[in-house]
Parts: structure tokens; sequence; C-alpha cells
């Protein structure tokens, strides 16, 4: 039997209602119905990850956070049941308002990620589907004197590369990101299963979701955010642990197909080009031979671009 393992981050779906329709992102396709996780699953969740030691946790997955009107109790409930965990929120800021702002002051976030995309008014219209002069506001008003610092440790402000990306459009981003003192990244488009039409090929090396847990709002544990329907479930948390779920039968799997090097023998990994990576779990020689491998894929195809943000004095960096 093989020694029990705990993931390495927790993500949970609390919603996967969104306000965007991004073209890009499998919400946009997805096929459930629209739903906000219920108190009940969300609790049982959050009280078996202080069961063990969990590096990091994300209140997100498919859906828009700021669509969860229990979004910012719940970060409270995440700060107070977990303290030692990596608070991460991801969101397109759309909804992030003000006043929203104001009252997630002192929750202790670790990174903030905002999902902005562009700053063309009238292709972020059409790529999201809201108007960029709101988002801007709400981004502004983040990051203004020293609220940030009361916000989160950390504040990315991210863009997807899409096919009609220019450079220019990249360099007004990083122009942006350097100017409000926020970190830069962009990130090259993924296929979602082979769903949508994206240029960068699927890895040869381990997918870093298979040391993670994916919680989908019905509570089905999901092979990762790709999976936005579950179709490919590892379990469902209504009825087992999130423990079990991790070492279960089909979890194990994936781990072990990706370790050894077979992840394109796996569907549906075979076909996405996911191309993040973790080493947890391997042995030397394959740390060594998938590092291998990832540095010839960033240097070769340059996924992605991150530059780091200039911040405050006394401001603590992860």
């Amino acid at each position: 039997m093989s020694e029990r393992e705990y993931p390495r981050l927790v993500a949970i779906e609390t919603t996967n209602a969104c306000n965007a329709k991004c073209a890009f992102c499998p919400n946009s396709i997805k096929s459930g119905n629209r739903q906000t996780m219920s108190d009940e699953l969300f609790r049982k969740i959050i009280d078996e990850c202080a069961t063990f030691p969990l590096p990091a946790i994300e209140p997100f997955l498919n859906g828009e956070p700021f669509m969860d009107p229990q979004i910012l109790p719940r970060l409270r409930t995440i700060r107070e049941r977990l303290p030692k965990t990596r608070l991460r929120l991801y969101t397109n800021g759309y909804a992030m308002t003000p006043a929203r702002i104001d009252e997630m002051q002192g929750l202790g976030l670790d990174h903030l990620f905002i999902s902005l995309n562009t700053l063309d008014p009238a292709k972020y219209e059409a790529l999201m589907g809201l108007r960029l002069e709101r988002t801007l506001k709400n981004i502004d008003y983040l990051v203004e004197g020293s609220r940030r610092d009361r916000i989160a440790r950390e504040i990315t402000v991210r863009m997807t590369r899409a096919k009609d990306t220019t450079a220019d459009d990249q360099e007004r981003f990083k122009a942006f990101c350097k100017e409000r003192q926020v970190n830069c990244m962009i990130v090259g488009l993924f296929n979602y299963l082979g769903e949508i039409n994206s240029d960068l090929p699927v890895p040869s090396f381990p997918c870093e979701h298979v040391t993670r847990l994916d919680v989908l709002s019905s509570g089905v544990v999901t092979l990762c955010c790709m999976d936005a329907d579950g179709k490919f479930s590892l379990g469902d948390l209504r009825s087992s642990s999130l423990l079990d779920v991790y070492n279960g039968p089909r979890a194990t799997e994936y781990r072990d197909m990706h370790r050894a090097g077979r992840r394109k023998q796996i569907p549906p990994c075979g076909t996405c080009n996911l191309f993040w990576y973790c080493p947890q779990g391997l042995s030397l020689a394959r740390q060594i031979q998938y590092g291998f491998q990832y540095a010839y894929y960033l240097a070769r195809y340059r996924p992605f671009i991150k530059i780091k943000g200039k911040w405050a004095k006394g401001q603590a960096s992860s």
C-alpha cells in the first residue's frame, strides 16, 4: 500500500457563477447549473483541511468569487481555521468594488490575483463582456496609498495572451503594472483539454494539478480546473473525506501516471497543454529529468512572463 499523501493546495469553487464570458475559459461553455456551495459543505471542507499541514488554499476554481454573496465571511473562516495556510484569491476585479475592497482590509490574504487580460476597452468588452473602465477604477482604488498593504501581502495583475494580443499590448500591460507597483503576469493560452485552439504543445513533464485537489461547487472533486463539469471526477466530498479522495484509486492513478512520465497516455491529460509543473512526490532522479524538460519547455515556447512589482518598504513578499 502506497504512503498516504497530502495535497499541497486545495481549490474550492464556492460558486461556479461568473459575471464575465471569457472565450478562453471553460466556464463560458460549462453545461451544468450555476450554483453556490452550501455553508455546510464549505465548513466540512475547511474543517478537514485543518486536520493536516496544508500549504495553500484558494476559494476559487471556475467561477468569480465575488459572485458568491458569502465570499468575505468565507475568507474570514479560512483565515481563522487555517492561520498557517497561504490564502490566495483570484478575481476578474469587476465586482471587487471600493466598498468590497474596504471590507477586505485585514482579511489576511497572502496573494490576490486579478485577471485583466487587456487594456483595450473594445477588446476587453468583446473578450469578457464587461466594461474596462469600472475594473480599472477598482484596481486603482485597491492599490492607492497604504490600502494595498491592508488587503494582501502580494498583488498580481494577469493577462492571458490571446490570438490577437500584440507585442504593443503586452508592453502597455507591463507599463500599467509597473506604474501601480503590482506584479505583472502574462500567460499563454491553455487549450482546456483540446477544446480551445492553442499553439502551445502538450508537455511531457508531470502537471502540477495532480498534487492539488480541486473541488467544484457541488462537492464533486474534479480532475482539475480544465475539467469544469467534473467529467473526470475523482470523488465527491458530500459522501467522502478530502484525504480519502486524494488518496483514492482515481487520484493515485493520475499521480502515478504523471510521475512515471506517462502523462500523454492517460485521458484527458494527453490532450491538455497545461504547463505548470510541481516536483512534489518525485524521486531526485525524476526531479532532475523533469526539471530539464520544464526548463527546455520554458526556453523554447516562453509560455509566460512574470515581473515582480515594487513593494512598499516593509511589505512582505511571498
